[in-house]
């Protein structure tokens, strides 16, 4: 093998009388260090030419910066700065590797060609990796995109003009679908491809034309119109969406989206994000001129939202929702958590954090799309202060708490709901924690003072002080015990929280923004029943639990179980007939969780009444995830309220994904009430991995409770790895699984070596 490296002194070379033959050429040494515009050329064999040109036969190359050119031959001509190769050739750049059976090129200013060529384009350092799963070989491949031209024009630096070219992200032995193009644009430095009268075929068929589409080759950002999508519902008719997305800049972006539905009409929908250091936001507007199936003119959703973070702890927010009528998520929503939107927030904020004090200001109105007088009061403004010190042997803690109710004048109220006003909460407290390694005791207490400022009430004026005292506590002890071979650490731990509030009549008193919580394991250990400022329980009472857990050599908790029940010692008054107000005990609460292995969840919680002997709630969850792709939920759910038979509840909930083999994979939910023996919704899809390519179909059916009749939804989506989604709105359907199938994957997110066992 001869080398020979041209350099600026090569001219200097020319003036001295010329070596005698090839050999000597080559192997003659520079003294001086080969600089980045130095060519480097080397063959089998060597001849110079009219001296000025080299030619190397056999195995020839030429190196120059990033660039190698390998080819049977190669003739360069020093003077002209052009080189021609002849038989297969092979150009090796950064990003890009060509391949083609002859080249022409002129190194000075990148302009050439080069015929019968293909390429690989790859981002980044991608190495070919092998890896062996379960006796299987697979190979990643080392590109991202590859493809075929009549040949490749060079257009200057990192520029490539492709004539009757076609591009695709499939392995080499695929060729299920092809971008193909009679012009083709590649700049290897933005890593971005322009074809003009494109084609897009899939399995030998065309299944989308566009006059010009502009991509990445790397997943960045840029302008240009997004893949159309389609689908259909019951209520609108055929859903046909056309996106154009604004690359404003790297943290700014905008999409315009022309969309037309087949039994309303046209909309044009509008998003605009950004995203700096310091602050952040999302605007959408939706606009309608005249819905065609109600008849209604000028139909329009707002909605902008701001998050801003200044120095010094200081932030603030807003978000503000609006649309043009009461029905229209009803009327033109698809996903049912839309659909079933009653109240839009419109709300701004204030909020400062610090080491001790916590501020926020806010004021808050609603747009509510019912005719019921149970509207949210608007908080015209709200200001909280809270602070937090933690001493040596005490800790202190302050809430505070001033607000202005006012009442959305379009709706009529009654006498118990037409009340505004302001009102003025304040909740000093002092804690005195003792903590050991063995237990705690946390006694606490504090006091709660309101003041009522009244319009539209029987009283104008009022002021309230409740004091109250806690005593938490809790033991821990533990023991290794032996278990199927295995040493685990068992944990007792008892606990007693000890509440007194005196009784305070409040019955007068409006209620701004106060409900009775849920009583739970959790609801169990709180010192107020009630959440909200206008509403303090009378309590003398105390709750005990018990928790015992098993953890594993590594601290992980595999077994748990709690026990936890509350003992009144005096009747409550504020409840009125929102409780058994004469209930020596609460109901029992029982919880358990088991992580028997790494893939498998089981939980359960259970809510007893010994007085009728009944069981009131369960829940049962179960989740197998043994790997990605393969995942499993199971869960039962029951609510006998004995109080109002409205809200009993017995739902049993199956969701899942499975790989079904032959490269299929099944998604699929089913939710079911067995009270009313009625199908809640049926969710069935399909997903196929062609590897560089995804189609998928989704069928859902749910039964709304604003409707008699179900609505029907099917998204068809097929998904071409590297260029985009043709079908229903990639989004959308994502947002769909994954509320439907909490913890779904879609084909493209699982690693390669779970997909590839999914082959066979």
């Amino acid at each position: 093998m001869f080398r020979k490296t041209i350099s600026p002194l090569w001219l200097v070379f020319f003036l001295l009388p010329q070596l005698s033959s090839a050999e000597d050429l080559a192997t003659q040494k520079q003294s001086t260090e080969i600089s980045p515009s130095s060519i480097e050329i080397e063959g089998d064999s060597l001849e110079t030419l009219l001296d000025r040109k080299m030619k190397a036969k056999g195995n020839a190359i030429l190196k120059k910066g990033n660039k190698t050119i390998k080819a049977e031959v190669i003739e360069y001509d020093e003077i002209s700065e052009k080189l021609i190769t002849t038989g297969n050739t092979n150009i090796d750049l950064e990003s890009m590797s060509l391949r083609g059976s002859k080249l022409s090129l002129k190194l000075s200013d990148e302009t050439g060609q080069m015929d019968d060529a293909s390429f690989n384009f790859k981002h980044g350092d991608k190495q070919e990796k092998t890896i062996i799963k379960n006796g299987t070989v697979i190979t990643k491949r080392s590109y991202d995109f590859r493809g075929d031209a009549k040949a490749i024009f060079f257009e200057g630096e990192n520029k490539k003009r492709l004539q009757a070219g076609r591009i695709t992200t499939c392995e080499a032995d695929s060729n299920d679908w092809y971008l193909k193009s009679s012009n083709m644009e590649v700049n290897t430095k933005t890593d971005r491809a322009n074809a003009s009268n494109a084609v897009v075929e899939f399995k030998g068929l065309p299944v989308l034309y566009t006059p010009y589409i502009n991509f990445s080759l790397n997943k960045n950002r840029k302008s240009g119109f997004l893949a159309t999508t389609f689908g259909t519902t019951t209520k609108s008719g055929f859903d046909l969406q056309i996106p154009y997305y604004f690359n404003i800049s790297p943290n700014m972006d905008a999409t315009l989206t022309a969309r037309y539905f087949g039994k309303r009409g046209p909309q044009a929908d509008g998003e605009f994000r950004y995203l700096e250091e310091n602050y952040s936001g999302k605007n959408q507007i939706q606009f309608m001129k005249h819905e065609e199936e109600s008849g209604k003119d000028n139909r329009y959703l707002v909605k902008l939202e701001h998050q801003h973070k200044f120095n010094n702890g200081w932030s603030a927010s807003y978000n503000y929702q609006k649309v043009s009528d009461d029905a229209y998520f009803s009327d033109l929503a698809t996903m049912i958590q839309v659909t079933s939107v009653v109240n839009l927030p419109q709300r701004a904020n204030i909020n400062y954090a610090g080491d001790t004090w916590k501020f926020n200001a806010l004021t808050e109105k609603y747009q509510t799309l019912t005719n019921a007088s149970n509207s949210p009061y608007q908080r015209l403004p709200q200001l909280d202060l809270s602070g937090r010190k933690d001493f040596e042997s005490y800790i202190l803690d302050f809430k505070s708490q001033w607000a202005y109710f006012d009442r959305d004048e379009k709706f009529t109220y009654d006498s118990n709901t037409k009340a505004t006003g302001s009102r003025l909460s304040i909740t000093p407290s002092i804690t005195v924690p003792f903590t050991k390694t063995y237990g705690y005791i946390k006694p606490k207490l504090s006091a709660n003072v309101r003041s009522y400022n009244l319009n539209n009430s029987s009283i104008a004026n009022k002021d309230i002080y409740t004091p109250i005292v806690s005593l938490d506590s809790g033991m821990y002890f533990d023991r290794t015990v032996n278990l199927l071979n295995q040493n685990f650490t068992n944990t007792l731990e008892p606990r007693l929280f000890y509440v007194y509030i005196p009784y305070k009549d409040q019955a007068a008193l409006p209620n701004f923004d106060t409900g009775l919580s849920d009583l739970n394991m959790q609801t169990l250990f709180s010192e107020n029943q009630y959440n909200g400022q206008d509403r303090i329980n009378d309590a003398n009472q105390l709750t005990a639990s018990i928790t015992s857990k098993f953890l594993d050599k590594n601290g992980k908790e595999r077994l748990s179980g709690i026990v936890a029940q509350r003992y009144y010692f005096a009747d409550r008054k504020i409840f009125g007939s929102d409780l058994d107000a004469k209930k020596a005990n609460s109901d029992i609460f029982m919880g358990g969780t088991a992580r028997l292995a790494n893939s498998l969840n089981l939980d359960a919680m259970f809510q007893y009444d010994p007085t009728s002997s009944k069981l009131l709630r369960s829940t049962l969850s179960s989740r197998y995830n043994p790997e990605p792709g393969k995942m499993l939920n199971l869960s039962y759910r029951m609510i006998d309220n004995v109080s109002d038979n409205t809200q009993d509840l017995k739902v049993f909930n199956a969701a899942g994904q499975w790989p079904l083999g032959n490269r299929f994979y099944s998604i699929a939910r089913y939710n079911y009430d067995l009270k009313t023996s009625q199908t809640i919704e049926i969710l069935g899809g399909v997903e196929y991995d062609g590897g560089c390519w995804v189609a998928r179909t989704v069928f859902d059916r749910i039964s709304l409770p604003t409707s008699p009749q179900p609505n029907y939804t099917l998204f068809v989506q097929l998904e071409l790895n590297g260029l985009g989604a043709i079908g229903s709105d990639a989004n959308k359907l994502n947002n769909f699984l994954y509320r439907n199938v909490p913890g779904v994957r879609n084909v493209n997110q699982i690693p390669d070596v779970n997909r590839q066992a999914n082959f066979n």
